[in-house]
């Protein structure tokens, strides 16, 4: 077998993380079986990574950032719909059922919680407080909009029916909260 290096070799190493994690949950992503699973070594592991943790919050944080829109797109209304289309293929693609299982783990491993919340939640944060500024400065987001709230309103939704009812995650659902919710909670009030 050839020596895959860069990109290959780390889609490999994430593709085993996730396997790992799916299949045994948090406990199951070891340096040794990511090693086995990717076929390659622990040192390369550890050239990249200095312990499982970091790997961890690498792999789950390279999903968002990878998943989820960030750029600017001209208007609220249009940065929120990438974003929320950006969670729906996300959760209803093949790694809903990795986020599902990281999430049911998360509830047992504080260790991989804090990465999650930290490292995941913590640069939507971000991500989100800044989409809202560009639309404060734009003016189509009133400037005493409740950030806080305004940053997971649309998301929560998605989230709920990822991990708690099951139902339907659709483009319909997508633009009615776009459209019905989020847009009329930040516009200006005349």
């Amino acid at each position: 077998m050839a020596r895959r290096h860069g990109e290959q070799l780390d889609a490999a190493i994430r593709s085993a993380v996730l396997d790992l994690l799916a299949e045994h949950g948090p406990g199951g992503v070891t340096m040794e079986a990511v090693a086995a699973a990717a076929q390659t070594s622990k040192p390369v592991l550890y050239r990249r990574w200095p312990d499982r943790a970091a790997l961890l919050r690498d792999t789950l944080l390279q999903i968002a950032t990878t998943a989820i829109p960030h750029q600017d797109t001209g208007s609220y209304r249009t940065d929120m719909l990438a974003v929320l289309r950006g969670w729906a293929a996300l959760f209803t693609g093949p790694q809903a059922a990795v986020l599902r299982a990281a999430i049911a783990a998360a509830a047992h491993d504080p260790e991989l919680s804090a990465a999650f919340q930290q490292d995941v939640i913590g640069w939507r944060k971000e991500e989100m407080a800044a989409l809202l500024a560009r639309g404060i400065d734009r003016g189509d987001v009133r400037p005493d909009v409740p950030v806080e709230i305004a940053r997971e309103l649309g998301q929560s939704v998605l989230w709920h029916r990822l991990l708690i009812t099951g139902d339907p995650i659709t483009d319909d659902l997508v633009v009615q909260l776009v459209d019905d919710v989020l847009v009329p909670f930040v516009s200006p009030r005349e």
